[in-house]
């Protein structure tokens, strides 16, 4: 899988869990186009990444517990000192 399709398919992802729409791995899988335990294992490496994916056994949704969202540029440049522009300013 190119890495671009693995990104988009990541932003998709995020997408859902933050308006709550990605139900349980049997529909984010269907959504996906995907086999439940490939669905699984997204959500597995999106959780060793850092996002902070949740699962509610009432409501039987996965979703994030905390405000945010995937970022969009995944290289951020730095200034001339070495350090993030976004921290310098």
């Amino acid at each position: 899988m190119s890495a671009k399709k693995y990104i988009d398919r990541l932003r998709y992802i995020d997408f859902l869990l933050r308006t709550k729409a990605a139900g349980n791995a049997k529909c984010l899988a269907r959504k996906l186009s995907l086999s439940r335990s490939c669905a699984l294992e997204y959500l597995k490496e999106m959780k060793e990444l850092g996002f902070p994916i949740k699962y509610c056994c009432k409501r039987k949704i996965y979703y994030y517990d905390e405000e945010g969202k995937m970022t969009d540029n995944l290289f951020h440049r730095s200034n001339e000192n070495g350090e993030n522009n976004k921290e310098s300013k």
